[in-house]
Order: structure tokens, then sequence, then C-alpha cells
């Protein structure tokens, strides 16, 4: 079932012209290169410092992965950046990192 912001990001990307799509989908590409290491490694150590990074990629990720449809990812990412917000299980957390590294491998570069 999509969300609200689902539906208007869908609307938005339908209006796009097939250039622009393939713009963004390696823009996605790049950010999920960069961010998805630093995700792996604060799930790993479950540092205080790498999770304040983390917070940051998670929102990003989730925010950009329902541009190009990965909407299942975006809803992990989303997921991810709850548990931190709410002070949630690290364990938990780092579960979801390891979610979201399925759904978004395809992407590394």
């Amino acid at each position: 079932m999509a969300t609200s912001e689902e539906g208007a990001v869908r609307a938005a990307v339908a209006r796009l012209p097939e250039s622009a799509l393939a713009s963004l989908r390696e823009a996605f590409a790049e950010e999920v290169s960069e961010r998805l290491p630093r995700l792996r490694e604060a799930a790993r150590t479950l540092s205080p410092a790498l999770l304040a990074e983390a917070l940051r990629d998670v929102h990003t990720l989730g925010s950009s992965a329902y541009v190009v449809g990965e909407n299942d990812a975006a809803r992990t990412a989303r997921a991810a950046e709850a548990l931190l917000i709410d002070d949630g299980p690290l364990e938990a957390f780092a579960a979801l990192v390891v979610e979201l590294d399925k759904r978004l491998s395809g992407w590394v570069r």
C-alpha cells in the first residue's frame, strides 16, 4: 500500500522526461555508493559519532529511494531513521541496515 508521500513522489516523477529520470538514477547510485558503506560501519560498530552521521544518511537515502521507485528501501530507511530519532534499540537499527544493504546493493558502483 502506497503512502501519500510515495504517491506524491510517483506523480511528480511520472511527469519527468526520461533523460531527467536517468540523471536521477545516476545521482542515486552515487549517493548509495557513498552512504551505504558509512551505514554498514555505523551498524557494525554502533559508535555514537557514526550513528549521528547515520541519521543523516538514512534520512537522505529514504527520500531519494522514493524518487527512483525503491519504495521498500525507502520504508526501511525511514524505519531506521525513526529508531535513531527515538533512541530505539541499536540492534534493531543494525538489522534494518542489513536489510537496506540487501535492497540497495545493486545500486553500489
